[in-house]
């Protein structure tokens, strides 16, 4: 049986999922939302694409980007974000708050946290303000689960003996990076967690990406270790362990339960997940997130 990695993908401004890559042990994952084509006020043809999935019960992180056409919009000033119960009939507003936006990444971005306390499909409907003063509307519909299918925060992940420079010299192998930070590949998840540091582990593939999106997420990392330094562990995980003569899908992946990338995940000085951000991170974003366990 053949088994898909799936990246986060658009096209005309939609959020697509392409499959790539086989291993034994990962499956298939399927688009977790269908963006929905906005009706704006002054803004004609607003997308908005949700950017990662594995969203549960509670406040999860929710990435999107706006798109107007084929064109990204970099403009909006503020979008405030409404959530519904698909599932009561008729739906009522249950939750509304303000989404943030990352311009420090290549693509920028959203991310709200709805409270959203029951799993089903969710409505979000987003009132977005430009620049110029131009306003509009757009919804997208998000599947909550009841649980997290990946390593969630309060988890332990496992301790993974991934390959570094001590068991394969030749960098090239570990990662398809154009020009890799070795520091990224000194130490296994294992030995992370034992020197009680707090941890950035980074699924990604940048070589292999098929958009311009998913590159970055590693950059973002290495731009936050110039910062951070020793102070904390910053490890790369390529999500294939093979690029010739065909992808094979890295044994970290089906080890993490992972079917989608790129994910980052930020561990405390135990080895438990604090953060975690499936599709686009920006250095401020993780940051923030890293800047909490060293206070």
């Amino acid at each position: 049986m053949n088994h898909k990695l799936v990246h986060f993908f658009w096209i005309a401004a939609l959020m697509l999922l392409v499959a790539c890559g086989r291993d034994e042990e990962v499956g298939t994952a399927s688009p977790p939302t269908t963006p929905v084509t906005a009706v704006g006020t002054d803004v004609s043809e607003l997308q908005i694409s949700v950017v990662s999935d594995d969203f549960a019960v509670g406040t999860p992180r929710v990435p999107f980007i706006l798109y107007n056409g084929p064109s990204r919009v970099s403009d909006a000033q503020q979008v405030k974000v409404t959530a519904f119960d698909l599932a009561q009939e008729p739906a009522k507003a249950e939750w509304t708050g303000w989404a943030t936006g990352y311009g420090d990444y290549a693509v920028p971005y959203w991310v709200v946290y709805p409270d959203l306390p029951r799993a089903g499909n969710w409505g979000l409907f987003a009132q977005i303000a430009l620049a110029d003063g131009r306003s509009t509307e757009a919804q997208f519909v998000v599947e909550v689960l009841e649980q997290s299918r990946y390593p969630s925060i309060g988890d332990i992940p496992p301790h993974s003996e991934n390959r570094t420079l001590t068991t394969e010299p030749d960098i090239k192998k570990l990662t398809s990076a154009f020009d890799p930070n070795p520091a990224f590949y000194q130490m296994t998840v294992k030995e992370a967690v034992a020197n009680e540091q707090p941890s950035v582990v980074v699924f990604s593939t940048p070589g292999f990406c098929q958009t311009a999106f998913c590159a970055p997420v590693l950059g973002s990392s290495e731009e936050v270790y110039t910062s951070f330094g020793d102070q904390a562990n910053f490890i790369h995980i390529e999500v294939y362990k093979q690029f010739n003569p065909e992808l094979v899908l890295a044994d970290e992946m089906a080890e993490w339960k992972l079917m989608t990338e790129p994910w980052t995940y930020v561990l405390d000085r135990d080895g438990r997940v604090v953060a975690r951000f499936g599709g686009p991170v920006s250095p401020r974003e993780l940051t923030a997130a890293l800047e909490s366990l060293l206070q």
